[in-house]
């Protein structure tokens, strides 16, 4: 259909700043966890977040496919799922170079990219925060 759902962004912090993702695209939403890992916490309210842009429902269902995460095993998370027409659909562990291409041919360029350009601006920006 061309849309998209904005992105939710998890920062390694105890303590999120909305000024951290407020020049974000529009729509998205942060949260924090110390590892800034993905948790169940985190996937549950991510969900709310993609149910919110979605508008899915029982007799309007989408699939939602995931790598095989602990975190997506959470209770509350798989039920906000089954309740709001979300079909959990998990890909195998080690199966990311044949099942995930994304990950290969979107995120991963774009998580280097990234990655390039804070280490850039730290270098540029030398004591700043």
């Amino acid at each position: 259909a061309g849309g998209s759902v904005p992105p939710v962004f998890i920062f390694p912090r105890k303590k999120l700043l909305p000024v951290m993702f407020e020049k974000g695209p529009s729509g998205c939403i942060g949260l924090a966890h110390e590892s800034g890992w993905m948790t169940g916490f985190s996937f549950f309210k991510s969900l709310q977040h993609f149910q919110s842009f979605v508008k899915c429902s029982k007799s309007n269902p989408v699939l939602l496919l995931l790598d095989n995460h602990s975190s997506h095993l959470d209770y509350q998370a798989v039920s906000f799922a089954k309740d709001n027409g979300i079909i959990l659909l998990t890909f195998p562990p080690h199966c990311s170079h044949a099942l995930q291409p994304l990950d290969v041919s979107v995120f991963g360029p774009f998580k280097r990219a990234c990655g390039k350009s804070q280490n850039d601006w730290l270098n540029r920006n030398p004591g700043q925060r």
